[in-house]
């Protein structure tokens, strides 16, 4: 090597870069919020790159990202955008020549997802695994008596008051979202409760709370309002011991797998939650802690209802049990309001093939596992009646199924016992002669407040198609 002289030309025959470059630029606050694009051929050109989804035209054209993209124009900013599906777009076009014709510039833009995309396929792949969500903890809180009173009051004549005239209505709505919030979860329960006389005051009351939980609007520091979805997929799975985990990082992977599978594109606004809630966690807080889900998801964290050390100590206790359980949780995920209609759902398994090695992975990185059952997504109410049901049915035709091969089912009779407590029906599979052989209990699914008449319906039934008598149903006292 030796040192050129300032007055020679540099020499070589250089190695050509990509003509696209990106990357972050500074001002005198640091960095700056945006990402910029170069394009080093002809037309030379710089523009900014802005996360934003554009509504496109119906007329927008396929580009080579399997999407869509237009070139738009806001008369009211006076700017142009090249906008795609994925809700990317490239602004403040400066050009170092001649300005192109829209298309032409259409067809470079195109060109640039691509390698956009590619590029941050190749950083992803350089981490270990998906990135972390900061863990957000909410310890439940314990109003005191007299605290608790006035709340369930509150509620209560908000409820009254809506009923009477609609102009209260988002009055009863700020309240309900307070209850849900304040961490006890015996605001919204008791005075529900108290409702009980009053059947058409006591839905609006729920239904207000359910619609807050499973239709939220998220606020951001910005003062803006992002509108979300929760939707959840029900997943069963077998365990050779007693010890339960609810946290596993990796599903977060599911994001891109439901986006592609969706045709969602890569920027949409879907997160997936890694903790996985389960029949105990959701009866708990009586569903009230799924409210705090897609608040933590927009801003990047991961909402756990208690300490991780605390998960992680309970888990390695009981794992030293060895009586095998069968695990019924939901994998919830949150995803910008009206982005899942009828027409986005894929036909047959197609989501459920790419999503179930996700999951087992997932599930495989952090416990012991025998097998695994995934569903497909439904919105949040949904899907909990649809994994309850299957969990209850798949119970019912095991325990049928042994009875047959092992006394035959002429003469067997069943008990319901309705246990409070456990928001279950026990059923006990009784002998002829009267001895008991086995039993399970019939999950009631997780609401706001169970519907029990509406169980023990689809218990009936369940029982009269498998040709089993069943009795009178007998109550548990709390």
């Amino acid at each position: 090597m030796k040192p050129l002289s300032p007055r020679s030309r540099l020499k070589g025959d250089p190695f050509l870069p990509n003509r696209f470059i990106f990357g972050d630029a500074i001002d005198e606050n640091g960095i700056e919020e945006y990402e910029y694009l170069i394009h080093t051929e002809t037309p030379a050109f710089v523009c900014r790159i802005m996360r934003k989804s554009i509504e496109l035209p119906a007329t927008s054209a396929s580009n080579v990202h399997g999407g869509q993209s237009a070139m738009l124009y806001d008369p009211d900013e006076d700017v142009s955008y090249y906008a795609c599906s994925d809700g990317i777009a490239f602004t403040d076009f400066i050009f170092f020549q001649d300005e192109p014709t829209a298309g032409a510039l259409k067809k470079i833009c195109d060109e640039a997802m691509v390698h956009y995309w590619r590029l941050d396929e190749a950083y992803n792949a350089q981490r270990e695994g998906p990135p972390l969500r900061p863990l957000r903890c909410l310890p439940a809180a314990t109003l005191d008596a007299e605290e608790l009173a006035q709340e369930i009051q509150s509620l209560l004549d908000s409820a009254r008051q809506a009923n009477q005239d609609a102009m209260y209505r988002p009055t009863l709505m700020a309240r309900v979202h307070q209850a849900l919030l304040s961490g006890d979860a015996r605001v919204l329960t008791e005075a529900q409760l108290a409702l009980t006389e009053q059947p058409i005051l006591r839905e609006a009351l729920l239904n207000t709370a359910r619609d807050l939980i499973a239709q939220p609007d998220i606020a951001r520091e910005d003062g803006t309002f992002q509108p979300y979805d929760l939707w959840a997929m029900p997943l069963i799975y077998t365990m050779p011991h007693l010890g339960h985990c609810w946290y596993f990082p990796q599903l977060s992977e599911l994001e891109g797998v439901l986006r592609e599978t969706y045709g969602l594109g890569r920027a949409s606004l879907l997160h997936v939650s890694p903790t996985v809630f389960s029949v105990e966690m959701l009866r708990e807080s009586h569903c009230q802690q799924l409210v705090h889900v897609a608040p933590a998801l927009d801003a990047g964290d991961a909402f756990i209802p208690e300490e991780l050390e605390k998960m992680v100590a309970a888990y390695e206790k009981d794992r030293s049990q060895t009586t095998p359980r069968l695990v019924l949780a939901w994998v919830v995920f949150s995803v910008a309001r009206g982005s899942l209609t009828p027409d986005k759902r894929p036909a047959g398994n197609l989501l459920l093939d790419a999503a179930m090695p996700v999951v087992e992975n997932a599930l495989d990185e952090t416990i012991e596992y025998g097998e695994a059952t995934l569903f497909a997504p439904e919105p949040l109410w949904e899907s909990l009646a649809t994994g309850t049901q299957e969990y209850n049915l798949r119970r019912l035709f095991f325990t049928v199924t042994v009875l047959e091969k092992s006394v035959g089912l002429d003469g067997i009779k069943v008990s319901i016992e309705y246990q409070p407590d456990a928001l279950a029906f026990q059923l006990s599979f009784k002998h002829a002669k009267g001895h008991e052989l086995t039993g399970f209990a019939w999950l009631l699914p997780p609401d706001l407040a169970p519907d029990r008449d509406a169980a023990l319906e689809s218990l009936h039934h369940a029982l009269m198609s498998l040709g089993l008598y069943s009795g009178e149903v007998r109550n548990t006292l709390h």
